[in-house]
């Protein structure tokens, strides 16, 4: 007697679509610096998040004259209050991550419409690109 496995592929399509589902709502939506002096650069793989935090600005200084500094401005499309993480890391010229005692990652919540702006010093002078990483957080 032969036995088949097809009633199990199904059931198995299922389970993969499920926690392919389950995956693409926890990644994470990142912004990095420009090379080169081109504009910060976007990266969305999760649409829903994109609408809790929104970059709508970025703005680049210096504190002390050589250490950079971020500010970017985040709104919120919702109608409720949301809950988010973000976390800055800082890289030197040739992409390598320069160490900071002071990295970890932020829950902030958000209201409706709200815009919020995150900020993080470098901490080296020799940090001269960001990247600022969000990750949903349900509620």
């Amino acid at each position: 007697m032969k036995t088949t496995n097809a009633h199990i592929r199904p059931a198995l399509a299922s389970a993969l679509l499920a926690m392919t589902a389950l995956a693409a709502c926890n990644t994470a939506n990142t912004a990095k610096s420009g090379f080169n002096g081109a504009p910060y650069k976007q990266i969305i793989t999760n649409g829903w998040l994109k609408y809790k935090a929104n970059i709508v600005g970025v703005h680049e200084g210096t504190v002390n004259g050589d250490i950079k500094r971020i500010a970017v401005d985040v709104y919120s499309d919702q109608s409720t209050p949301q809950r988010f993480t973000y976390k800055f890391e800082w890289f030197d010229a040739s992409g390598i991550p320069v160490a900071n005692p002071s990295t970890t990652s932020t829950s902030v919540t958000i209201k409706p419409k709200e815009t919020i702006t995150l900020t993080s010093v470098a901490p080296a002078p020799t940090a001269t690109d960001w990247r600022l990483t969000f990750l949903d957080e349900q509620r």
